[in-house]
């Protein structure tokens, strides 16, 4: 491993991180993974040249994680490119191959010697091919896994087409970590912290486990596609409501929590990207935050009223956005907070990733998005679909319970959007 020069600190995302491995007592729990089903006709030889020619560009993943007397720091290294050996899995069942990737994506990762991220390819059939890209929440988001996953396809098109990709245009981490660290040392900051703490005082977070335990773990996950006539509806619902459809999923999933949660207040983490500025918008990094959604008297209200409510109070939640919800755990519990005011989650992913490489139809899906307090719903675009996965912490939630769940969500999705002016306290069922 040939050293490449320059060190800087690491980022609170990155902190809490490490921190976060700590209270697991499970590094694994923040390993991060997606797979692609590559269908069509398919080189391996320039797949991995598409690899490797992204590797390089993306300067930002070739980092080792030292510790020394006054805490971490971050230092460059030389891009490590793996070989793309292609696995014959043709004979594996699907429950086989399910369990050979499940078997992956623990394997550990080493942050002292670079070995961050990892490739794999598999052949299904001569016609079908499944990437297997991992790498540690240190290293990549969801959003930085996209950014991955777009260049491959880019490069992988052009070099079967026989011509060049276009220049990237990746982000370095320097500057990643410069804005950090500004804000880190600014008084918005504290202007931030005391926001939340105000904005939280005397809520009492709801969960759709009656007694849900704390900590974090790895997600017990359970997921399909909506019903198409579901996801048809919730996009002319939106049109005529003058609503953007990730704002009718929330309020969905707020009026669910509602009138099915436990406890007595609604309060999602809201999953944030925090790619506001170009240069972090184009930098494969991890800064994703998870932001407090409050939706008072969700049970009180219509479909429609929480969805105009979260468009209503959106932009002035995202200007306190950035203060990371690690800290902001700790400061909820030292200051006698309930726990559990972030723990159920809601991320709504509109971006997509590509439908082609090159000839190849492709077909991504995450396998491991990071660590759940309690239940994670994840929404997802791929073409005219949505996907809904639930990620629940197996202390909370067994697979027959998150089952009966996305059922449930499923079918009070499709009677809301259906009366949307009506109270959702009326459409329990």
């Amino acid at each position: 491993m040939t050293a490449m020069g320059g060190a800087w600190p690491l980022t609170q995302a990155q902190l809490g991180v490490l921190l976060g491995q700590q209270l697991a007592g499970d590094d694994s729990v923040f390993y991060a993974a997606e797979c692609t089903e590559l269908e069509g006709p398919f080189d391996p030889v320039l797949f991995e040249q598409a690899v490797h020619a992204t590797l390089r560009e993306a300067t930002s993943l070739h980092l080792r994680i030292v510790k020394h007397e006054g805490g971490y720091e971050q230092q460059r290294i030389a891009p490590r490119l793996p070989a793309l050996a292609v696995q014959i899995v043709e004979r594996h069942s699907d429950s086989d191959f399910t369990a050979e990737l499940s078997a992956q994506l623990v394997r550990p990762f080493d942050p002292e010697t670079g070995y961050l991220y990892d490739h794999r390819l598999y052949r299904r059939a001569p016609d079908r091919h499944v990437w297997l890209h991992r790498a540690h929440h240190l290293l990549l988001d969801g959003y930085g896994f996209q950014l991955i996953t777009r260049r491959v396809a880019a490069h992988y098109g052009a070099l079967v087409a026989g011509e060049t990709a276009p220049p990237a245009v990746f982000g370095d981490l320097g500057p990643v970590v410069e804005a950090d660290r500004a804000y880190q040392e600014s008084p918005d900051r504290e202007t931030d912290r005391q926001f939340w703490l105000n904005t939280l005082a005397g809520l009492s977070p709801k969960s759709l486990c009656p007694h849900p335990a704390a900590g974090i773990g790895r997600g017990r996950r359970i997921g399909s596609e909506l019903p198409a006539p579901t996801v048809a509806r919730l996009k002319a619902c939106a049109q005529e409501l003058n609503l953007t459809w990730p704002e009718l999923l929330i309020a969905g999933f707020a009026a669910f929590l509602a009138v099915h949660g436990h406890g007595r207040d609604v309060v999602l983490g809201m999953t944030n990207m925090m790619r506001h500025s170009g240069t972090v918008a184009r930098t494969p990094c991890s800064v994703m935050n998870v932001m407090p959604l409050p939706v008072p008297n969700a049970e009180r209200l219509s479909l429609a009223a929480i969805a105009e409510a979260v468009r209503r109070d959106m932009p002035r939640l995202r200007r306190y956005q950035r203060y990371r919800f690690e800290h902001l755990e700790f400061d909820l519990e030292r200051a006698g907070y309930p726990h559990g005011l972030l723990g159920t989650e809601i991320n709504i992913m509109p971006f997509e990733p590509p439908s082609r490489f090159g000839p190849c139809r492709a077909y991504t899906r995450t396998l491991a998005a990071g660590p759940v307090e309690d239940l994670a719903a994840v929404f997802m675009a791929r073409g005219d679909a949505i996907i809904l996965d639930l990620d629940g912490r197996p202390e909370n939630y067994d697979d027959v319970t998150l089952r009966i769940h996305w059922q449930r969500i499923a079918g009070f999705l499709a009677r809301a959007l259906d009366r949307p002016r009506a109270p959702v306290v009326d459409l329990a069922t």
